[in-house]
C-alpha cells in the first residue's frame, strides 16, 4: 500500500494540484486575501440603502436603524448558499422576536425567485430579488457572502462562502450566533 501512494506521488507531474491544497501557495495566499478583506470590511458603514423584499415589505435605512442586521448575499444556483439555509433559518427561529433582521439579498431576477424553489429550499429570510444596487456597493463578488451589521450600521463580522469544512452543517450557525449574541448583550448594557 505505501509503495502504491509514493507511485502515484511520483507519478504527478509538476503542474498538478497538490493533494492537500492548503499547502500550496496560492491556496494560502488566497486564504490571506480572505483574512485582509474580512478585517478590512470590519468598523465600516454598511452600503445599505431603500430596497422592497419580494413580499412587498419596504424598508430604508430609518426602519433598519437599531436593529442588528444579518446580511446574506446568495443566489439560487450557488450550491454553498443553498447548503448554508438550513443553518441560517435556524437562527431566523432562535431571535424571533428579538431585534434581530435577517436580509437575504439575491441576484435573482423576482420572476426566477419561484414559490417551488422555497418549497424544496426554505429560506426564512427577508428575501430581496435583483439587488445588484445593494451587492455593488457591498463589493460583493462571491456568494454565499454573510455580514454581521451592528445596531448603529457598523459591520461587525464578515465572512465569504460556507462556514466550515462540509462536516458541521451547522458552522454557519455558531459564527452567526456568537457575533448577533455579543452585539445584543453589548445593547443591553
Amino acid at each position: 500500500m505505501h509503495r502504491t501512494r509514493k507511485a502515484i506521488s511520483e507519478s504527478r507531474s509538476p503542474n498538478q494540484q497538490p493533494l492537500f491544497p492548503v499547502l500550496d501557495p496560492t491556496y494560502q495566499k488566497h486564504q490571506q486575501n480572505y483574512d485582509n478583506w474580512s478585517e478590512c470590511v470590519k468598523g465600516q458603514k454598511a452600503p445599505l440603502s431603500a430596497f422592497q423584499t419580494i413580499d412587498g415589505e419596504s424598508y430604508d435605512i430609518a426602519t433598519l436603524s437599531g436593529k442588528v442586521l444579518v446580511v446574506n448575499f446568495w443566489y439560487m444556483s450557488c450550491a454553498p448558499c443553498v447548503a448554508e439555509m438550513p443553518a441560517l433559518n435556524k437562527l431566523v427561529k432562535e431571535y424571533k422576536g428579538k431585534n434581530v433582521l435577517f436580509l437575504g439579498f439575491s441576484s435573482d431576477k423576482a420572476a426566477a425567485l419561484k414559490p417551488a424553489f422555497f418549497e424544496n429550499h426554505p429560506f426564512d429570510f427577508k428575501i430581496i430579488a435583483d439587488a445588484r444596487n445593494i451587492i455593488i456597493p457591498f463589493h460583493t463578488n462571491s456568494f454565499p457572502t454573510t455580514y454581521i451589521v451592528d445596531q448603529r450600521g457598523i459591520i461587525h463580522q464578515a465572512w465569504i462562502g460556507f462556514v466550515g469544512n462540509g462536516m458541521d452543517s451547522l458552522a454557519p450557525y455558531h459564527k452567526a450566533k456568537s457575533a448577533i449574541d455579543d452585539l445584543l448583550t453589548t445593547a443591553n448594557k
